[in-house]
């Protein structure tokens, strides 16, 4: 029996260390629990580094494993080179392994998949830039889209008639579901790179919490490439604003909600948070932190802001879910006239497919955080001062590094630029 360790993923900033078990033409491949920096780890004599803070402890549970993997291969009689390496043998071993490094694991088939899919629904945390675990779970939003891949996925084994288990995530499946979901559900590659999304970042959990050691969903591709993006014009701005709604108060308020978007640059679930404590004192300056980034955001009260606030001096307002409001949004923009055809292409299971839309198909609540944006740009706002207010990471060295504007300075120039509107 050869037993040996190594690293997951040695180029990243992060690495899961692996068991590898070896013996009668056989090898299973196990997850220790164990992460940490590539560079504290020593390939050659595969073990951490004096550099590895957690060195001691991490040689420990190596040894500790290494010993029970001996114990099982011994007691489960895989020594006697007569002995029938049977299948019900070989399960018990890897169950026991798996038991041994994640003491929680219940191997139980597909039954256990789904039930530790659960588990990860309930105690996931975000990961670092750098891949470390942190103690922020993910969003609302986030935590909606792994339950509606779980019930994907449940739906595909029920409809397919095929068992959801660790070893059948295979690239066959992968082929499959993504075939399924494009059918079935009418869904275009972007949308189902979504769900690859959360497969993908529950596997690599289930890995590290030694469920499984199937390594195919590493390979799973996500077609990001989505509908062209579309934003309005100053034009179709200042019409949904000046749009008589006396006759609808629903669309009015949809519109003031809208507007109220695309005049801060919020995300709608940021949105749909705000509050009078969000407002400074003087009414002047609106600070918020983004739940998707956890970014504190300052956002200053432009006069075209300040007006529509005046319709809601409590500053508070009643929103709509975001599904209602993509719907609203539509109608609104048949409404006020956007009718004009947008050209639109998608990818279904790689293939590109054209068409031609009204321009008000194609509203939702981020139209109204790309409207801020773009129309900021137009009205020469730099992209550094329009990244404080939105909560988007800077981009290149000067950026990062040398642009550092006090609040002052980002209100003067936000407000300056949009008296253009």
């Amino acid at each position: 029996m050869k037993i040996s360790f190594y690293l997951d993923k040695p180029a990243s900033k992060t690495s899961v260390v692996l068991l590898n078990v070896a013996f009668r033409g056989k090898r299973f491949r196990f997850g220790t629990g164990i992460s940490l920096n590539p560079k504290d780890w020593n390939k050659d004599r595969q073990e951490p580094r004096a550099s590895d803070p957690y060195r001691n402890a991490h040689t420990k549970q190596m040894a500790a494993i290494v010993n029970e993997v001996r114990r099982a291969y011994n007691e489960l009689g895989f020594d006697s080179s007569d002995g029938l390496l049977t299948s019900e043998l070989i399960s018990t071993f890897k169950d026991r392994i798996r038991s041994f490094v994640s003491p929680d694991t219940v191997v139980s088939g597909s039954s256990g998949l789904i039930s530790d899919f659960q588990v990860f629904i309930d105690t996931y945390t975000l990961r670092s830039s750098g891949g470390m675990v942190t103690s922020k779970r993910p969003g609302k939003s986030s935590i909606n889209s792994y339950r509606q891949t779980r019930d994907s996925l449940l739906e595909w084994s029920r409809t397919r008639r095929r068992p959801i288990e660790y070893e059948n995530i295979t690239l066959d499946f992968y082929a499959d579901y993504c075939q399924w979901l494009a059918e079935s559900r009418g869904l275009v590659d972007a949308s189902i790179s979504n769900y690859i999304k959360v497969i993908k970042t529950f596997m690599k959990w289930a890995t590290e919490k030694g469920y499984h050691d199937t390594t195919a969903y590493q390979r799973f591709y996500r077609d990001k490439r989505n509908v062209e993006a579309v934003a309005l014009t100053v034009s179709e701005l200042r019409t949904l604003r000046d749009l008589d709604l006396a006759d609808s108060p629903r669309l009015a308020r949809v519109r003031d909600h809208f507007l109220l978007q695309a005049f801060t640059g919020l995300r709608y679930g940021d949105l749909q948070r705000l509050q009078p404590q969000h407002f400074d004192g003087d009414g002047k300056v609106i600070r918020i932190t983004t739940t998707k980034t956890d970014t504190d955001c300052i956002i200053p009260v432009t006069r075209p802001l300040a007006l529509l606030l005046e319709k809601y001096p409590s500053r508070l307002f009643e929103f709509s879910s975001s599904v209602k409001q993509n719907q609203y949004l539509k109608e609104l923009g048949q409404r006020a006239g956007f009718d004009k055809a947008e050209h639109v292409n998608v990818y279904r299971l790689g293939k590109r497919v054209e068409s031609a839309k009204p321009r008000y198909d194609l509203l939702t609540t981020h139209v109204a955080r790309r409207t801020f944006v773009t129309t900021s740009v137009r009205f020469g706002v730099p992209e550094s001062v329009i990244s404080a207010v939105t909560g988007h990471s800077p981009r290149g060295m000067l950026q990062q590094h040398y642009i550092r504007l006090d609040e002052e300075a980002i209100c003067e120039i936000i407000t300056t630029a949009w008296e253009k509107f």
